[in-house]
């Protein structure tokens, strides 16, 4: 599914005047074209478990009775368990989405 833009795309002006904010800000200058190059993404160069622990997502709700008696049935894995069945039906929407 594609993601639309949330506000519209800047003008060339208004990127003309980002640039020369950016350019004149000694403390903060502008990538060069070798930074830019040696760059990686973060998954590539971090610990997968860090990486993991940074990129994902919690959520706290109260689970109505069938969803406790679900943890009581799974024991100490009910959180992994969980996690599946969310993963499973955020998959199953997306591919109906599509």
């Amino acid at each position: 599914m594609k993601k639309r833009w949330q506000t519209e795309p800047i003008s060339d002006e208004e990127d003309a005047a980002i640039t020369a904010a950016a350019l004149s800000d000694p403390d903060n200058p502008p990538l060069t074209d070798e930074q830019m190059d040696r760059m990686r993404p973060a998954r590539d160069v971090m610990p997968r478990e860090l990486f993991e622990r940074l990129t994902e997502t919690r959520a706290v709700f109260v689970p109505e009775k069938t969803v406790a008696t679900f943890k009581k049935a799974f024991g100490a894995d009910w959180e992994e368990a969980m996690r599946d069945v969310l993963r499973e039906a955020a998959e199953r929407k997306d591919e109906a989405a599509e």
